[in-house]
């Protein structure tokens, strides 16, 4: 059986040459970038048929903060499942058209993926489906991206689909205790500011909300395929976030987030618009094994 690492050590250098051939990394991110605008502006003007709605930016625009969890059931149409800070900061937008509303959140998500480097993801499935569906799988893969250097932007996942804040292990495990501790207190704040604004009741219903969605095994269905209920796999998220922490592979982080999803609509795919970037970045600079961690790791990057 042929030895999979030395096949990747092989491979990696002839790619490396083919690209600078056709302009090098730069060139293809552009090309990718171009490509996965003109997808998006024939969805938006309609030369491109597409079955997807605007379902989650609808909820993000109903929800009531001083009542955010009244149809949450999960799955339920409108239901609003995020932290009741996130309602009340969504709350001013509401008073905006629905069309207004959702084009700001989708330019939002946009800017975010461009500013951070990664616009080139749009072509990665499940970015555009996430963009026009006006979920927040795209904002958490930005915070993926930016969140080894700016970690108290975790506090976004956290806040919102909270499983996939698997990736905060990462620190732990690598025992880098500052970035936990940005975002700490960072949510602690935002905590304690959304309780004096609405009070401490909202966050005991949002609790009670994540307590009983945890017990259900709902599931996607992609024709003849469904991928496995959340417990089944967490522990595989919770290995590959071990794995990556151990060996200094920051790439793996968005892949553990993505397994660790509550359940993975086709718009979660875009949470792995995280990886190319990160790989990128770990092929340019390197990251370092975690210090417990044998020589060996480091050996087989």
């Amino acid at each position: 059986m042929p030895d999979l690492t030395s096949w990747v050590r092989a491979i990696g250098p002839r790619l490396s040459d083919a690209l600078e051939r056709l302009g090098g990394w730069r060139t293809v991110r552009w090309g990718l970038t171009a490509i996965g605008l003109l997808w998006l502006a024939g969805i938006a003007f309609g030369i491109l048929p597409y079955n997807t709605h605007p379902n989650d930016s609808h909820a993000y625009w109903v929800v009531d903060p001083s009542n955010p969890y009244r149809d949450a059931a999960l799955g339920s149409v409108d239901a609003f499942l995020y932290a009741p800070a996130v309602a009340q900061l969504l709350a001013p937008f509401t008073l905006l058209p629905f069309e207004v509303f959702r084009l700001g959140y989708g330019a939002v998500s946009l800017g975010a993926l461009w500013l951070s480097g990664a616009a080139y993801t749009l072509v990665v499935p499940g970015v555009i489906e996430d963009l026009v569906r006006g979920n927040v799988h795209v904002l958490i893969a930005v915070v993926m991206i930016v969140g080894f250097r700016y970690p108290a932007a975790w506090t976004f996942v956290l806040l919102t689909k909270v499983t996939p804040g698997i990736g905060l292990l990462w620190f732990a495990i690598r025992r880098e205790w500052r970035p936990l501790a940005w975002v700490t207190l960072v949510t602690g704040v935002i905590v304690v500011v959304s309780v004096l604004v609405g009070g401490i009741g909202l966050w005991e219903d949002w609790i009670r909300l994540l307590a009983s969605n945890a017990g259900t095994s709902r599931t996607y269905e992609y024709g003849f395929f469904a991928f496995p209920p959340f417990g089944f796999r967490l522990p595989f998220a919770l290995a590959v976030i071990v794995w990556a922490a151990a060996t200094g592979r920051r790439w793996g982080v968005p892949v553990a987030a993505f397994l660790a999803l509550p359940v993975i609509w086709p718009s979660g795919f875009a949470l792995l618009a995280a990886v190319p970037p990160l790989w990128i970045e770990d092929r340019r600079t390197g990251c370092s094994p975690a210090v417990w961690f044998s020589s060996r790791g480091s050996s087989d990057r």
